[in-house]
């Protein structure tokens, strides 16, 4: 990058005062390898160098949220938001990254507070209207979100990830020959979308064509490794698929491979600890199952497995209190979030 480029992103930044000096081409070197980063929680801490070497540059913050979320450090992405808005209180990308953060914390209201303020600046800003239609549906708006998100393919009929969303609406209020509709021009605007093909497959398996749902997870098995990404979703679902046929032999291979990709998915080791109870390992399956409850208490399906092998094992205590925790939790289930 020209040194006349570098001065220009300098200058474009806030203009504040900063204790700092800004070496603004370290800044540029630490961010563009944290782009290509392998990993989220590396890309965080080469985003934070980033800013470190130029804390003029604020929107490096916001982007060290984002990876902070994908890294699933909830709190400390949070804390980036913040800290961002804390330099440029009116930054819109500091505003999205505080909602997302919010958003993946659960933190609804405080959500809706932030996006209003968000839309305020910018009513048709693509990024809050998408934040906007995901937390419309996890707070049970199906409708609202819908439109939400027909709204930001009105302004931008080429938004792929807004139509991949409002298929995946389609796909949880079981529309499914309008989700499939949305998946499959997903892949007319991107080609080499895995997520559209996982999603296809979920959509086939919803239809009872299973052998259309194996192939095409196994695409989107193809295409994220092709593109080096590790996406655990289609080897979950082909996991889930495998089990209800009764191999679960491979399913728990599946899972394995899961569990690889996302040691943070309390559903891959979910279907790992179903697939060595039907194994007949038990010992094996508590393990998966209890660490699968440690990743997310709020999931309901671990724990009812588990209550069947405390009993079995005798301990009728554990066994019921596990039961109660479940019933509790199937009451409240939030909504799944992809």
């Amino acid at each position: 990058m020209s040194a006349s480029i570098l001065l220009a992103l300098a200058a474009a930044a806030p203009a504040q005062q900063f204790d700092s000096p800004c070496d603004v081409y370290a800044s540029e070197q630490f961010a563009a390898n944290a782009r290509r980063a392998s990993d989220a929680e590396a890309e965080a801490k080469l985003l934070l160098q980033a800013w470190e070497a130029c804390p003029a540059r604020v929107t490096l913050l916001a982007e060290r949220s984002y990876a902070l979320s994908r890294a699933h450090r909830r709190e400390e992405a949070l804390a980036a938001a913040e800290q961002a808005l804390a330099h440029d209180p009116s930054n819109i990308g500091g505003l999205l990254a505080k909602a997302n953060a919010l958003l993946m914390l659960e933190r609804w209201d405080d959500v809706g507070k932030t996006l209003d303020i968000a839309l305020r600046q910018d009513p048709n800003n693509a990024g809050a209207l998408k934040i906007r239609a995901n937390y419309q549906y996890l707070i049970g708006e199906s409708a609202a979100a819908e439109q939400t998100f027909l709204k930001l393919l009105s302004l931008d009929p080429n938004n792929h990830e807004a139509a991949y969303m409002l298929g995946r609406i389609y796909y949880m209020d079981n529309r499914v020959e309008y989700a499939m509709a949305q998946f499959q021009r997903v892949l007319k605007l991107a080609p080499r979308s895995y997520k559209a093909y996982d999603n296809l497959g979920l959509c086939y398996d919803a239809q009872g064509e299973h052998e259309m749902a194996v192939r095409h997870f196994l695409t989107a098995i193809k295409l994220a490794e092709e593109q080096k990404v590790d996406y655990a979703w289609p080897y979950a679902n082909l996991a889930d698929l495998l089990l209800r046929r009764g191999e679960a032999k491979q399913a728990y291979q599946a899972a394995t491979q899961a569990a690889k990709r996302d040691p943070y998915s309390a559903r891959s080791f979910y279907l790992g600890g179903k697939a060595l109870h039907k194994l007949g390992r038990a010992e094996d399956a508590q393990r998966w199952l209890e660490r699968s409850a440690s990743l997310d208490p709020q999931y309901a399906e671990p724990l009812y497995l588990l209550a069947q092998i405390y009993s079995k094992n005798g301990d009728r205590d554990k066994a019921g209190e596990t039961l109660a925790k479940f019933r509790e939790v199937k009451k409240s289930a939030p909504r799944e979030r992809r």
